[in-house]
């Protein structure tokens, strides 16, 4: 573990892809006081749900180590599709890992269009020869007092490539909340 409010976790490993998957957490200090954001980089592979949901659940448990947020945590990325059982469990549609700890998705309340995050007009992705889909977001813990996180707005950029080159195979999500 980090000593400059950075944590990680390690998710289980049940997989044929053997790269190492973690979660970041980092303590961020903001002129209304201090947020959680936490980032994680699931499996990316069709044929292994069942890898995310374990991973999922790990995350969820690294995420309720912490107590007395004045501000809902934050979770990014994640490589799975918004009907899959890792993301309808983290979002409550689906028996959640943490009892009490659920997430809205930001593109489901603000977002406009599909929402692709995958995307053949990317020529890093278009090389997978995979399906245009949606499998990155902003995911934030139930809203606090006065309506803290609250999803304001919710965007894909990063869509145009800089000097012709894309800075990832993946489009950004952006989210605005209330802070």
């Amino acid at each position: 573990m980090a000593d400059r409010g950075e944590r990680h976790a390690h998710a289980p490993d049940h997989t044929v892809d053997r790269r190492v998957r973690v979660a970041l957490k980092v303590d961020v200090d903001g002129p209304r006081g201090r947020f959680e954001l936490y980032t994680t980089h699931l499996n990316w592979r069709y044929d292994e749900s069942h890898v995310r949901q374990a991973q999922v659940r790990a995350l969820a448990e690294f995420v309720a180590e912490s107590t007395g947020r004045a501000f809902p945590p934050i979770v990014c990325y994640f490589n799975a599709e918004p009907d899959s059982d890792e993301i309808r469990m983290l979002t409550g549609r689906a028996a959640v890992p943490v009892p009490r700890l659920v997430f809205v998705d930001a593109w489901d309340v603000a977002g406009d269009g599909p929402g692709f995050t995958w995307s053949n007009d990317n020529v890093f992705a278009a090389r997978d020869l995979e399906a245009d889909r949606r499998i990155d977001y902003v995911l934030v813990g139930w809203r606090k007092a006065r309506g803290a996180g609250h999803v304001a707005d919710a965007r894909v950029t990063a869509i145009e490539p800089i000097d012709g080159v894309h800075p990832s195979d993946h489009y950004a999500v952006v989210a605005e909340l209330r802070y």
